[in-house]
């Protein structure tokens, strides 16, 4: 009964193993999720803008960015977007099981 239960265990962990390093989320992902989860909007260039109260939007300068791909299960994302009044947002993220998930984030004014 323990080795059918071990067999079993092994087995899931080499297919939950798999499907972690074949699921890790792109950058692409990660500014759809930026998006749908703190409103900030990034183009092509370092360019962002965020929707703040109503329907005004205040633009967003990229002042930092680090990305971590090298992991086998995950990854990370780090980005800085400092505002014209000098408002720092810093936002930090895991990707993991096709998705991102926050570990930071902090908005300076």
């Amino acid at each position: 009964m323990k080795k059918g239960l071990t067999r079993i265990g092994i087995v899931l962990s080499i297919l939950l193993f798999f499907y972690m390093s074949t699921h890790r989320p792109n950058e692409e992902q990660f500014y759809s999720w930026l998006l749908n989860e703190y409103d900030i909007e990034c183009h092509a260039s370092i360019t962002c803008t965020k929707k703040v109260e109503g329907n005004s939007y205040t633009t967003l300068i990229e002042t930092g960015s680090n990305i971590k791909n090298g992991y086998l299960l995950f990854n990370t994302i780090g980005k800085i977007y400092e505002d014209e009044s000098g408002s720092r947002t810093t936002v930090k993220a895991i990707g993991v099981f096709g998705k991102y998930f926050t570990i930071i984030i902090d908005e300076q004014g």
